[in-house]
């Protein structure tokens, strides 16, 4: 089953699950009326690429890396207005070319959401998109040998999601997220202490979204 997703992984790239996805949400046809509910719960699975630029030639990650879990909780103060909390663990390791190397990475931020679904008037009435941006606190930590390289430091959360209504309860959702890092590129000497990240990373996860208040702002 691992070798099997390993091969489908390889086959597609981030680019090319979010057209798919988004291909899926805007053109797929329904009949259901728009809803925003006030309080949903957003579980994910997905994808994460890390952008270890910065890094030597001795300590490159793969460029998609398998799993990246996210669970949010989303609050909308009015019907296009919001604000969510979302935590986001990744687990990458490193490249066939590079030395041999496990990391974990999460993330935790509170980011403000905006409802841009009446501006797009193309959207079929099932579907949803939101854009989403906030500050917020990343955990690197690098397992086995170089596990106490665990650096701490603050971010800035921005993407894109887009929702397609199954129910009056469920919805299932694609978000793209891009995590860019305020961090010091010179706590660690990585020639010297081994493996360290504290760079930026990209995520991409499909999941469901579950209604746990009542619809206010339904049409």
């Amino acid at each position: 089953m691992k070798r099997t997703l390993k091969l489908v992984l390889k086959q597609y790239n981030i680019r090319s699950v979010l057209v798919w996805f988004l291909f899926f949400g805007v053109f797929h046809s329904g009949h259901a009326q728009q809803e925003v509910d006030v309080f949903r719960l957003q579980l994910g699975l997905g994808v994460n690429s890390p952008l270890d630029a910065n890094l030597t030639p001795q300590f490159e990650s793969k460029t998609i890396n398998f799993p990246s879990i996210q669970l949010g909780f989303r609050y909308m103060f009015k019907k296009t207005l919001g604000a969510k909390l979302d935590v986001q663990y990744n687990r990458f390791s490193s490249a066939s070319t590079s030395l041999p190397f496990k990391s974990n990475y999460s993330r935790l931020n509170l980011q403000g959401i905006y409802d841009v679904t009446d501006k797009l008037k193309f959207l079929s009435p099932r579907t949803s998109i939101f854009i989403h941006a906030g500050p917020g606190l990343s955990i690197s930590k690098p397992l086995g040998i170089y596990n106490s390289n665990t650096y701490n430091f603050f971010n800035l959360n921005a993407g894109v999601e887009v929702e397609f209504i199954v129910s009056k309860r469920l919805s299932l959702f694609s978000d793209l997220n891009y995590t860019y890092a305020f961090a010091s590129d010179d706590k660690y000497a990585v020639l010297t202490d081994g493996f360290s990240f504290n760079e930026n990373m990209i995520q991409v996860t499909v999941g469901i979204s579950v209604a746990l208040s009542g619809c206010k702002y339904c049409e």
